[in-house]
């Protein structure tokens, strides 16, 4: 339809940009970044961008009137193969009001998609992307998560942390060894183990929205424990930690 679209008005196509499965509501996109920069330079004497829709550009007003201001730098106009609007007072009216809608129509959604997933958390299920040692499953056709085989890894992980035997670090490196992956098939960085150990799921527990709801899934261990290794990762953190130059974490240090 684009390319109807540039034969029917006489322009002539000097490059095409498809944007691979990323969100119009953000205007850190791979394609739309090179289309600007494309059309940033003069060398390349574009006049036009035509897109299927306005939304196709950005579905945030905001966004829009400053990708729209910044392209009428360069000399550039926005048209649109299924909206029409002239390059005039009430044309200009109306682009506005498109890109209104489109917001609009996305800001719906958005509050639609959130009052899903807060219904069914106080259901008692989890409906976001399963965290270590679950997956994502449907039970009576409705999306909740169950245990898988990456569970019995994470509750040994957790008792070792609540028996507070030795550092956190030489638990990792056991439970690595163990067979402790992340849903890549890597093993789990710092950051990422020091995350899971305090995520409250693993207790039973969904917290979202500044929400806490218990869940009906089953937890990989009790409250208890789930407490006990918060106790000990507390204490551990008031520790004063000292710089190691030779770092295992950074083997390529001044490499």
């Amino acid at each position: 339809m684009c390319k109807d679209y540039a034969l029917k008005n006489g322009y002539q196509i000097v490059e095409t940009f498809i944007e691979q499965g990323e969100s119009a509501k953000s205007q850190d996109r791979t394609e739309l970044q090179r289309l600007l920069r494309y059309c940033a330079d003069r060398k390349n004497k574009v006049s036009a961008v035509i897109a299927y829709k306005i939304d196709r550009i950005s579905r945030n007003t905001d966004d829009y009137s400053q990708i729209r201001i910044l392209l009428k730098r360069y000399g550039v106009e926005i048209k649109s193969t299924s909206e029409y609007f002239e390059n005039t007072p009430a044309g200009r009216f109306m682009e506005n009001i498109i890109a209104n809608v489109a917001q609009f129509d996305n800001d719906v959604r958005t509050e639609r998609s959130v009052g899903g997933s807060r219904d069914a958390m106080k259901e008692g299920r989890y409906v976001w992307l399963a965290p270590l040692g679950y997956d994502n499953i449907k039970v009576n056709g409705k999306s909740t998560i169950a245990q898988n085989a990456i569970a019995p890894f994470v509750k040994e992980t957790l008792k070792w942390l609540r028996r507070n035997i030795c550092p956190i670090v030489k638990v990792r490196d056991i439970m690595n060894q163990r067979g402790l992956k992340n849903k890549k098939g890597k093993y789990l960085s710092k950051s990422q183990f020091f995350r899971f150990l305090k995520n409250e799921i693993y207790a039973g527990w969904t917290v979202k929205f500044g929400e806490r709801h218990k869940g009906l899934y089953e937890p990989i261990v009790s409250q208890e424990t789930f407490d006990q290794v918060g106790r000990a990762l507390a204490r551990r953190s008031h520790k004063t930690l000292q710089y190691v130059k030779e770092n295992p974490d950074f083997p390529l240090r001044r490499l």
